[in-house]
């Protein structure tokens, strides 16, 4: 099983209620049951993402529009943002570190990957 699928599904087993929407690079996408449910829901085409589970999904610059339509339809939802998103949104962020905290965030992005 890919990483992802297992983050959903440990994701489902804390609050199965929840719907989870996770950043994969330039998309978003809903995973499983969420994935059925989403795209009757916003229109979204399901498609295969395993032989375990289904995905739909939409591009990043998307996010606001189907957000809101996920909030009118009083969706509780997570948005779920791997080690590799968060760093690189966070490497975008940055300016004028010092030395010292530019290796203090490598550190912790190397641990962050390695926990993935």
């Amino acid at each position: 099983m890919s990483k992802l699928y297992n983050k959903y599904l440990e994701k489902k087993h804390e609050n199965a209620s929840k719907v989870y929407l996770f950043k994969n690079g330039s998309f978003y996408l809903f995973l499983g049951e969420d994935a059925k449910i989403m795209s009757k829901e916003l229109g979204l085409k399901l498609t295969k993402f395993s032989s375990l589970s289904n995905k739909c999904g939409f591009p990043v610059s998307e996010l606001d529009k189907y957000l809101k339509f996920v909030k009118l339809l009083e969706y509780d939802y997570e948005i779920i943002i791997g080690a590799a998103d968060y760093i690189i949104g966070d490497i975008v962020k940055t300016e004028d570190l010092t030395k010292d905290e530019a290796l203090l965030k490598i550190k912790k992005y190397k641990e962050m990957l390695l926990n993935e």
